[in-house]
C-alpha cells in the first residue's frame, strides 16, 4: 500500500475509532502450487457476468477472486465508478495503473508485486483490501484513452495472473451493435468507415463467438475444412478479430479498426455454426 492510503488509513482510525487492515496484512500468500508466471496477456476471466461497454459515469461491477480480476475488456473514455465486490476465499484488492507496458514489463520488488511508484506506470486509482463478499463503489478517471491494468497487488497476487488488461477506447468511437443467435449474426449491413467498438450479446441458448474477415472471395470460395468450418488462416482471408466466446446472455465488447472500405465477414466459426448460416457479410464504406 503506498503512502498515501496509510495516512487516510491513520486519520480514520483517529476519527472513528475503526480498525482497517492493511493493504498487505490478513491476506495469506497464495499457495505455491497456484502461483503462475505473469505472461503478457490477461488470465482468462470467469463467466462472472459483466456488462460489454460503458459510458461515462457508468456504473460497471468488478468480481475479484482468486487469481482473476473480472471486468470488461474494452471501456468506453470517462469517469466510470466501479462497484466492487470480493468473491474469493480471501482478503483482495483492486488498483487501477495506466501504462503502455504489457504485464510482463511491469516493475516489480524481489517478491515478484508490482512497484507502485515505479517507472513506466502511473497508479490512477487505490482502494482499501476487501474482506470476502466485502464491497466497495469507486470511481476512477478514465477519460484518456489507452492502456489500463486492473490488479490485485496483494503479496503474489499478481505474479498468481490476478489482473485484466482493460482498453479505453474515446468515448466518441461509433458502437456497433451485434446480436448473436440461432443462427443469425445480427448487425446493420453497412458500417461506416473508422475506428468501431462492437458490442455483442449472445440472444441465443448456446455458446457463440464473433471472427471477423476481410476478403475479397465470394463466401461459397472461402476456405473450409471437411466439416465445412472455415480455415481461419486459409489462402484469401485475413482475420482481422477474434474474441472469447460468448456465454448466452453474455456480453462483449471489442474494438476493431474498420478504416479499410470493403467486405468483412461477421461469422460465428464455432464448430457447424458457420455452415448453420451463422454469418452476415459487411459493407464497410466511407
Amino acid at each position: 500500500m503506498n503512502t498515501f492510503r496509510k495516512r487516510h488509513v491513520l486519520i480514520l482510525m483517529a476519527c472513528v475509532g475503526l480498525i482497517a487492515g492493511a493493504c498487505s496484512s490478513g491476506a495469506a500468500n497464495p499457495p505455491i502450487e497456484t502461483i503462475r508466471p505473469v505472461t503478457t496477456a490477461a488470465p482468462t476471466v470467469a463467466a462472472t457476468p459483466v456488462p460489454s461497454t460503458v459510458v461515462a459515469a457508468a456504473n460497471v461491477p468488478v468480481s475479484l477472486t482468486e487469481w482473476k480480476v473480472a471486468v470488461p475488456e474494452t471501456l468506453k473514455a470517462g469517469q466510470v465508478t466501479f462497484d466492487i465486490t470480493n468473491d474469493g476465499s480471501m482478503q483482495h484488492e483492486m488498483l487501477v495503473f495506466k501504462s503502455d507496458l504489457a504485464p510482463a514489463d511491469y516493475p516489480v520488488d524481489a517478491n515478484g508485486d508490482i512497484i507502485e511508484e515505479g517507472a513506466g506506470v502511473t497508479l490512477v486509482s487505490d482502494g482499501d483490501n476487501l474482506d470476502p463478499k466485502g464491497t466497495q463503489s469507486r470511481t476512477v478517471d478514465l477519460s484518456e484513452p489507452g492502456a489500463y491494468l486492473f490488479v490485485c497487488n496483494l503479496p503474489g497476487h499478481f505474479k498468481a495472473g490476478m489482473f485484466t488488461v482493460v482498453t479505453v477506447v474515446p468515448a466518441t468511437t461509433a458502437e456497433v451493435p451485434i446480436t448473436l443467435s440461432e443462427w443469425k449474426v445480427g448487425a446493420a449491413p453497412s458500417i461506416k468507415a473508422g475506428e468501431v467498438l462492437l458490442a455483442m450479446m449472445n440472444s441465443g441458448s448456446i455458446e457463440h463467438e464473433l471472427l471477423v474477415f476481410k476478403s475479397d472471395l465470394p463466401l461459397a470460395s472461402y476456405p473450409t475444412d471437411a466439416n465445412g468450418d472455415i480455415i481461419e488462416d486459409g489462402p484469401g482471408v485475413t482475420l482481422i478479430s477474434d474474441g472469447e466466446n460468448i456465454d448466452p446472455s453474455g456480453s462483449q465488447a471489442r474494438a476493431l479498426d474498420l478504416s479499410q472500405p470493403g467486405t468483412y465477414l461477421f461469422v460465428c466459426n464455432i464448430a457447424g455454426h458457420f455452415k448453420a448460416g451463422m454469418f452476415q457479410l459487411e459493407n464497410v464504406v466511407n
